[in-house]
Order: structure tokens, then C-alpha cells, then sequence
């Protein structure tokens, strides 16, 4: 499977985030929180200008640090309303951005499952929204978010807070086999969300995880300055590499959710609406439609043909590299 490796921010000095981008530009991914924001400053700029292609934007809502400070993320207003506006912006600057919802640190699953429909209106595109998972949570709520939603993250949470311990591994295993007996029962009914794996970076290529985030080079990269020019892209190419040593062609839920579906649904929409109005998409055009597969009358059942043909001709690809 694809995995991508997303570095932290902010790094400083502010250029050396282009350092960061150096190491693989098509997949170049980044993450910024609302806990750090006044520590951005421009750099959250670069960020949404160096962000790859096939990468993604994550945007975190700072939870812990607000938890640190005392705020009550379920119930504080002012805290949901701001994170959600400042998300917002980022979604709306950058196509390849990814907000997290709300969460509350030490909270139950029926409080963050409640925080969720809460806040889910304050989200302009909500299926560009990542609910997270904290595993000291029932893997039952687990499946549930698997069921719902494109993306879901994975916190380190409880008894299962300190990253990478004996009990760690196990939980995560126990995972991992849920959401493979969970995606098999069904028949093809759900394909299995891409998952991120929040903070936990050091172990991502142990797990079959799409993405995985830390501020590991972001803090640690001064220890490396001796070794000259080049410190930061050296020292963030060797923990893309660790994980890439685990990675390899994309998995079948990867081409079956793409990592950007929204993308391919904007351009699908706009596509729609062309030939509503008379016009004919050729081969060569840029979304490469050469004819709508129903009366272009209705655009959500025109993308629902669309969408199914596609998800079969993804399927028999699989089969075939098989």
C-alpha cells in the first residue's frame, strides 16, 4: 500500500520547510494546528503552496494544547466556532487539505460521537472532515467511523497513550484485525477508510496505515546542524524512508477511496454541468469524460453512474495486477 509521511509544523528557521518539501515534492505533506497557529505565522502559507500533489494538508484542531490551557473543547464556543473557521480557510485555500474534528482529550466515545454531529454543520465540506479514533475507545465506535467516513485518524489515548509499549502493539493489532474481519464480512458492502495514524510515526511501518504524522524533525532537526547544509532534508528523507521501506502500490481500498475524491468530484460536477449545457468533452479534455453515462439531467445520479462504472473498472484493475 501507499503511505505518506506528514512532518509537523511549524520548523524554524521558516525557510527550512523547504527542505522538508525537497524530500519527495509530489507527496510532500504537512500538518499545522490551531494550537500552534500564532506560531505559523507565513509558513502556513508555504505550506499550502509546497504541499505535493498527491499529498495531503492535515489540519489538526489542537485539542491537547487547548486541553492544557484549560478549555473545555465539547462545550467552549468560541473554541469550536474559531477552530472551524480557521479550518474552513484552509480547505477553501488548498484542495489537498484534511481537517480533523473537535475532539475531547480523555473523553468518552459517546461525547466525542456527540461532538461530531455537533460540529459537523460548522464544516463547510464535512467529507473533507477526519474524525478521530482514540484507542482506548470501543472498537465497535471504531467500525462505526469506519462506516461513515473516508477518513478516520487513530489516537494514542488511556492506557494506550505511551506510543509503541508491549500493550501499545497489542491494541493496535487488535485493530487492525477488526477492521479486516469488519471490511470481509461485508461482502464488498464498505471498503475500509484511509487511515491516519496521529502522532504514532515512529511505528507507522508497522501498520497498514495511509498516513502518519509527527513534529519529530520539526523539534529534533537542530541535534543535526553540524552535519552541514542539507541537515533537515537528510534528516526528514530518513524517516520518509523508513516508511517507505514498508510501503508499495496502492491497496485496493486506496483505488477504490482516491486520496483526494473531492478533487475528482469537483471536476466531475463542472464536467456535468458542461455537458448540461451542450457541450461534448473529447478524449483529450481534462477530465477525460468522452460521454455522459445518463442524460445529463440530474448531476448526483449522472456522478452515481459515473461513480459506480469507475468502482467496477477499479475492482477489475485489482484482479488483474493480482
Amino acid at each position: 500500500m501507499e503511505k505518506l509521511t506528514v512532518y509537523g509544523l511549524p520548523i524554524n528557521p521558516m525557510p527550512l520547510i523547504r527542505e522538508l518539501a525537497s524530500v519527495s515534492p509530489a507527496t510532500t505533506s504537512f500538518c499545522v494546528s490551531y494550537g500552534t497557529r500564532d506560531k505559523l505565522g507565513k509558513q502556513l502559507d508555504m505550506a499550502i503552496e509546497l504541499v505535493g500533489h498527491d499529498g495531503v494538508l492535515l489540519v489538526d484542531n489542537g485539542a491537547f494544547s487547548a486541553f492544557q490551557a484549560g478549555i473545555d473543547t465539547m462545550n467552549d464556543e468560541e473554541y469550536l466556532e474559531g477552530y472551524a473557521d480557521w479550518a474552513n480557510d484552509i480547505l477553501d485555500r488548498c484542495p489537498q487539505a484534511i481537517a480533523v474534528f473537535p475532539d475531547v482529550i480523555g473523553g468518552t466515545a459517546e461525547q466525542n460521537a456527540q461532538l461530531i454531529n455537533e460540529t459537523m454543520m460548522l464544516f463547510d465540506n464535512a467529507d473533507r472532515v477526519m474524525p478521530i479514533w482514540h484507542m482506548n475507545e470501543p472498537i465497535h465506535y471504531l467500525l462505526h467511523l469506519c462506516e461513515d467516513f473516508s477518513y478516520v485518524g487513530i489516537g494514542s489515548a488511556g492506557e494506550y497513550f505511551q506510543v509503541g509499549t508491549p500493550k501499545w502493539h497489542a491494541r493496535m493489532t487488535e485493530v487492525f484485525a477488526a477492521i479486516d474481519a469488519w471490511e470481509q464480512a461485508s461482502e464488498g458492502a464498505y471498503i475500509r477508510p484511509r487511515i491516519h495514524l496521529m502522532r504514532a510515526q515512529s511505528e507507522a511501518a508497522k501498520y497498514p496505515v495511509d498516513s502518519s504524522d509527527s513534529v519529530n524533525v520539526a523539534i529534533n532537526h537542530g541535534r543535526y546542524k553540524k552535519t552541514g547544509a542539507g541537515h533537515v532534508e537528510r534528516f526528514a528523507g530518513r524517516v520518509n524512508a523508513k516508511i517507505q521501506a514498508s510501503a508499495g502500490a496502492a491497496a485496493e481500498h486506496q483505488l477504490k477511496r482516491p486520496l483526494l475524491d473531492h478533487l475528482e468530484g469537483t471536476s466531475l460536477r463542472t464536467a456535468w454541468l458542461l455537458e448540461a449545457a451542450g457541450y461534448t468533452l473529447m478524449d483529450d479534455a481534462a477530465f477525460a469524460i468522452v460521454e455522459p453515462l445518463l442524460p445529463p439531467q440530474d448531476v448526483d445520479a449522472w456522478l452515481a453512474a459515473y461513480h459506480a462504472a469507475d468502482a467496477e473498472q477499479r475492482t477489475s484493475d485489482v484482479l488483474e495486477a493480482a
